[in-house]
Parts: structure tokens; sequence; C-alpha cells
């Protein structure tokens, strides 16, 4: 059972990173699906069920570290469809930070990227913001080293130039546009820059001139078109203006446009005095107005992420600072704290070892002590032994008994004495200790003591010094040793 538990806890890892590498392989698929139509057939990947599932599974730590560029163009594809195909702008400028954020290895999508935040932020007349972005976006096309990108970019950035009246830097960049040659939607996209150039110095150049000017080019796009309306309503040429007003309303879905496109289209209607018409036209006017005001609602919660977003990059490296900073302050405070905590306890553990060390030298001196007494004390037992193969008689008088064997013996009878013993009771101890080989008879006859009482009153006077007949001998070898 448990080696079946250890195979379930390998199997599970195996199993995760086998289904992540599954995971991964449809996701490389997708963002290869979608790149192959970008650069074959210039179509957005439309598939954004696809594209969610993508970014689903990759993003996390280990995709975000490994798949990084395909996570980032899985946003930046997406950011494209919500933005084009679902007029959701805020969620589009989000995908834009993520892609831009993970920095996808190809300057030419990160300059894309910034290319469609820049675009959001010049479509409600953010054009500080707008322009941060494109000038990136342009040294991304710069360092990619595609010359279309490159030079559609130099217009962009003259575009908003213009609108901020500085002419000289849009000229000039206008004219190294023109260096640039490439196909016609690139010549009209030129020449109408050029007519917004004309168009904000508010010079001799007419309405007529602006006309002139568009009119070079076909009306593929909304903007042409409604400049076109517009340009024919300020001559007051109402049959022209609405003309086109009706190819901005038929043809496309710019709701600004298309607002600007209903008002030409209502004042035509009330020139021919059709009322009806002009009300209709009123009415699909506002709903425009609506949608444009939800879409700008929308667009200025994206730009206010945009800000966010560069405020964080701004303080990102401060904050990586600061918080680098703490960090080494706090690994140089715990680092410190160790070195002094190690140096306190080597410090303390040189003490206590010194410590035991005197300790060992202060007990090694007490045992040699303690056994030059005991060998003392042997030898003096030994001697008196010697002298005195029984005891002597003038022992019978205590003085003498003691003034003889108190020095002799260590002070024993001294230390028996600080017990409480009676005379007789030291005496018996001490002819245990001098002659601990003899029997309870002859211990009897020295005592002058019956033999049968002795034993009781061995047992008693060992009991009253702490200790038992039998190790009595041991006891009194002890105490007289001691200090």
């Amino acid at each position: 059972m448990k080696r079946m538990k250890q195979i379930y806890l390998l199997l599970i890892p195996l199993i995760w990173f086998c289904t992540s590498c599954t995971q991964w392989q449809k996701a490389e698929a997708v963002i290869a699906m979608a790149d192959s139509l970008d650069v074959t057939q210039h179509v957005i990947y439309d598939d954004t069920v696809a594209l969610r599932q993508t970014i689903r599974a990759l993003n996390n730590p280990l995709g975000r570290t490994f798949k990084r560029n395909t996570l980032a163009k899985a946003y930046y594809y997406m950011g494209r469809n919500l933005q084009r195909n679902y007029a959701q702008i805020e969620r589009a400028a989000e995908c834009y930070i993520e892609a831009d954020w993970l920095k996808i290895d190809e300057p030419l999508y990160r300059g894309r990227v910034n290319s469609c935040m820049a675009g959001i932020c010049a479509n409600y007349n953010q054009d500080c913001l707008s322009l941060l972005f494109y000038e990136r976006a342009l040294e991304e096309f710069e360092r990619s080293g595609n010359e279309w990108y490159y030079a559609n970019g130099l217009l962009t950035i003259c575009m908003i130039k213009c609108a901020s009246k500085q002419f000289t830097e849009a000229d000039s960049l206008w004219k190294m546009a023109a260096s640039y040659s490439f196909d016609d939607s690139y010549r009209w996209f030129l020449n109408d820059v050029r007519v917004i150039y004309f168009y904000y110095q508010e010079t001799e150049y007419t309405p007529d001139s602006i006309i002139y000017y568009i009119q070079q080019t076909p009306i593929t796009t909304s903007y042409r078109a409604i400049k076109i309306a517009g340009a024919f309503y300020d001559l007051g040429q109402m049959d022209s203006a609405a003309y086109y007003a009706e190819k901005v309303v038929n043809s496309f879905n710019v709701y600004d446009d298309k607002v600007s496109a209903y008002y030409i289209l209502h004042k035509y209607a009330i020139l021919h005095d059709n009322i009806h018409a002009a009300d209709s036209l009123a009415g699909l006017r506002m709903d425009e107005k609506r949608k444009l005001e939800a879409e700008t609602i929308d667009s200025l919660n994206a730009i206010q992420v945009f800000q966010d977003y560069l405020y964080y990059c701004k303080t990102f490296i401060w904050r990586v600072v600061g918080y680098s900073t703490l960090v080494i302050v706090l690994v140089l405070a715990v680092s410190g704290i160790l070195w002094y905590w190690r140096k306190k306890k080597k410090h303390v553990d040189a003490q206590v070892e010194a410590l035991q060390s005197a300790e060992e030298e202060y007990q090694q001196t007490i045992e040699e002590q303690r056994q030059q007494r005991h060998n003392a004390l042997m030898s003096h037992i030994e001697l008196v032994r010697t002298r005195h193969p029984k005891p002597d008689k003038k022992w019978n008088d205590y003085s003498v008994f003691r003034n003889e064997l108190n020095q002799s013996l260590l002070g024993l009878l001294d230390k028996l004495t600080e017990k409480k013993l009676s005379e007789k009771e030291i005496r018996l101890c001490v002819y245990c200790l001098l002659y601990y080989d003899i029997s309870t008879k002859v211990l009897a006859e020295y005592m002058i003591y019956s033999a049968v009482g002795i034993r009781t009153f061995k047992q008693r006077t060992a009991k009253k010094i702490g200790t038992t007949a039998a190790n009595l001998y041991d006891f009194l070898v002890e105490m007289a040793i001691s200090d």
C-alpha cells in the first residue's frame, strides 16, 4: 500500500507535465496559424476561443518563463480582436499591456503592440500619451529593419505633430516618409497626411484644396470619406457632402464619423424640407452618439489603464531598487545578527569550555588529593596494625585512644563525634576500620561485648551514621578521606 502511494506521488507530476506539454503544443500551433495568416494574408486571427485557451494554458510561471513569446503574441492577437470585432477597448488595452510587458523577442511585434496602444489614445485626443507610444513603436520598427512599418510610423507621428501645431517637425517627418516608395496605399496615406498638414496650418489652403488632395486617392477609409463630406459641407456643396456622408454611413462603422455624417444628412434633409427624413436621421444620429459615448467611456477607461501602466513602468525600477535595498538590509541585518550570535556563542562556548576544563582540572585535583588521602589512610592503617595487631590495653582510656589514632585516621574520630556517636560506638567504628578482616567473634572480644549482641550493636551504629553494617568499612574510609 505504501509503495502504491509512492508510485501515485511520482505519477501526478508526470501526468501534469505531460498535460502541460500537450497544452503548450496546442498553444504553439494556434500562434503559428495566427502568424501565418498575419504574414501571408495580412489577416488577424479571429478565433478568440483558441486564443483564450492559449492564454489560459500559458499564463502561469512556467508558461511566462519558457513560452513568453507565444503568450505575448496570444495577448496581442486577442487585443486586436477585442478592439476591432467586439469594441471592448478596455479589455483590449489590458491585453496590449500584457503583451508589452512580456517583451516579444521580435521588435516588429513590440512596435505593433505599442502602435495599437497609441491608436487607442489618438482616437480620444490623448496626443501626449499617443505620441509616447508611437515613438516607442517607431524605435522598435527601426530596430526590426522593416521600412514599411517604419515609414508608416513616421507618417502617424507626423499627424500628431500637425494636430499639436508643431509644423516644422511635422514637415521634416513627412519628408523623411516621402523618401520611401511602396505601394499605392502608402502613397495615398502619404497624401492624406499632407492634407492634414495643410488643414491644420489654416493658411491659404481652402476646403477646395483639401478636396483636391483627398480626391487623389480612392475612398477606402471612413476617414477620407468624412473629410471630403466635411469639406463639401464647408463649401456649401450639399449634394456632394450628402453623397460622401452616405458612404460613411453605409460603408463604414466608425461611430465618431457616423455621428458627423448623420449631422450632414440631417441638414441636407432639412434643406430639402424632408422633415420625416430629418427626424429619422436625428434619431439615428442620437443612436450613434450613444454608441460613441459608450465606446468613449470604455476607451477612457483604457487610457487610464495605459496611464497606470506607464506609471507602474516608471516606478518599477525604483520599486525593484527599494525592494532590493530592503532585502539587502534585511540580509545584512540577519547576517549581522547571525555573526553576533555566532561570535557570542563562540565566546560563551569558550567560557563554558574553559569552565569545563577548570572543573575537570579541579575534579582531577580533588581526585588526586582524595587518592593521596586514601593512600595515606591505608598506610596509616597498615602501620597501626603492624604496631598493634590487636587493640592496645591502654586504648581502654578513650582519651589515649583518641590521641593515638585520630590523627593517623585523618580526623575520623572527630567526624564520628560530630555524628553524635558515643565513645563505645566510635571505638566500634575504629576497630571495624583497623581490623576489617577480623570475625564478629573477635570484634566482640575487642569490644568486650557479647558475641550475640555485637551484630545488633554494629547494625545500630551503622544506621546511626547513615549506612549499613555490610557497608560500614567503605563508608568509614570515605568519611576519613573526605575534607
